[in-house]
C-alpha cells in the first residue's frame, strides 16, 4: 500500500530534479545578456520614480533610453551633471537643460482673499471646490486644504495662512502636485525664472477686486512696460515666454497689484571694462534704456540708476568689454 504511494512520488521528484537542472543549464547557455548601459544610465537618475517623465520609474526610463532613444532630459528631476553623464554613456548631447520647479500662482491668504461661506465640510481641496466653486469669492484662487501637500513626495509644499508654499529647495519637479489641484493653479516653470505671475484668474478687472486684494486685473502695464515682446495678456491674464525674456523685471515693477513676483538675486546691472572697450558704440545703440552713454572711440560707461540688467549690451559688445554684476 505504502509503496504505491512512494513510487509516483518517487518518480515526480526525479523528473523536477532533471527538469530543474535542465533549465538552469539552458538559462545558462541561452540567456540574452541585457544592455550594460541600462544599469550605468539607471545609476545617473535620482530614483525618485515619480514618473514625471512618463515611463514606469527611472528603471523604465533607463530602459528607454538605452533601447528606444527616449530623449537624454526627459527626467525633469536629474541635475544637468547627471545628465551629462547619462549623454557622456550613449555618444551623444544632453540637449537644452532647465530645471523646473513647482511654483502656487496664487496669493489669496487670510488678508488679501474675500470669503463667500463659512465651509465646514471635508478638508479636501476637491471636495470645497465642489460646492458652489469654493468657499473663496475668486474661483481660481488656493483653497488651502493641502491636496498637493499630500502626494508630494519630497514634502516640499505646506500650508501656510491658507495657501500652498513650495519649498524650492526640496521641490523635484515630479508634477504630482500640479496633477491634483483642482484649480490647476500649479504650474512647472523654470527654477531660475526672474519673474513669475503669482495668480490664475482670468476674470475681468472688476470681477478680481471684488474678490481679491492681490489678484491680477489685467490692466496691461506690464504688456507695455516690456521692450521685449516677451510678456502678453491673453484671456486676461499676463503670460511670459521665458524664451524671450531677458529678466529686465520691469514687469513686476510697474505691477499695480504686485502680483508678479521678482527674484532680487538675480537684479543685475551692467559695467563696462575700460580697459577693453574700443569706444565703437554698440552697447549705446543696443541699450533700450537709455543707461549708457559715451563718445564714439572713447570707452563707455553705463548708469546704473537706469541699467535693469537685461544684457542686451553685452550680447553686442565684440570685445567682450561688458559684464552683468548681480547686486
Amino acid at each position: 500500500m505504502l509503496e504505491s504511494f512512494l513510487i509516483p512520488a518517487a518518480i515526480i521528484g526525479g523528473l523536477g530534479l532533471v527538469f530543474g537542472v535542465l533549465l538552469a543549464v539552458a538559462s545558462r547557455f541561452f540567456s540574452i545578456q541585457g544592455d550594460p548601459r541600462i544599469d550605468q544610465v539607471r545609476e545617473c537618475l535620482p530614483g525618485a520614480n515619480c514618473g514625471s517623465c512618463g515611463f514606469p520609474g527611472c528603471d523604465g526610463l533607463a530602459k528607454a533610453i538605452v533601447e528606444s532613444g527616449a530623449p537624454i532630459n526627459s527626467c525633469t528631476v536629474a541635475n544637468a551633471d547627471a545628465l551629462k553623464k547619462i549623454a557622456s554613456l550613449m555618444g551623444t548631447d544632453a540637449g537644452e537643460f532647465k530645471q523646473l520647479v513647482a511654483v502656487v500662482a496664487c496669493r489669496s491668504n487670510e488678508q488679501n482673499m474675500h470669503v463667500k461661506y463659512n465651509y465646514q465640510g471635508i478638508e479636501d481641496c476637491a471636495a470645497a471646490a465642489a460646492v458652489c466653486e469654493g468657499y473663496k469669492a475668486c474661483p481660481f484662487s488656493c483653497l488651502g486644504f493641502g491636496n498637493c501637500a499630500k502626494v508630494c513626495p519630497t514634502g516640499a509644499i505646506s500650508v501656510r495662512d491658507n495657501v500652498a508654499f513650495v519649498d524650492e529647495d526640496k521641490c523635484i519637479a515630479c508634477g504630482k502636485c500640479a496633477s491634483v489641484c483642482p484649480r490647476g493653479i500649479i504650474a512647472m516653470l523654470p527654477k531660475d525664472a526672474p519673474v513669475v505671475i503669482q495668480c490664475r484668474s482670468h476674470s475681468r478687472g472688476k470681477e478680481v477686486r471684488e474678490s481679491c486684494e492681490a489678484g491680477c486685473i489685467s490692466c496691461g502695464l506690464c504688456e507695455k512696460a516690456c521692450k521685449f515682446d516677451a510678456i502678453k495678456v491673453v484671456n486676461n491674464l499676463p503670460v511670459i515666454d521665458y524664451d524671450k525674456c531677458h529678466g529686465c523685471m520691469q514687469c513686476a515693477q510697474k505691477c499695480p497689484r504686485k502680483c508678479i513676483w521678482l527674484d532680487t538675486a538675480m537684479v543685475k546691472k551692467a559695467f563696462i571694462n575700460d580697459s577693453k572697450c574700443v569706444g565703437c558704440g554698440r552697447c549705446k545703440t543696443a541699450c533700450q534704456f537709455d543707461a549708457i552713454s559715451g563718445e564714439i572711440r572713447q570707452s563707455f560707461s553705463v548708469d546704473p540708476a537706469k541699467c535693469v540688467g537685461c544684457g542686451e549690451c553685452a550680447e553686442k559688445c565684440a570685445k567682450d568689454a561688458i559684464t552683468l554684476i548681480r547686486q
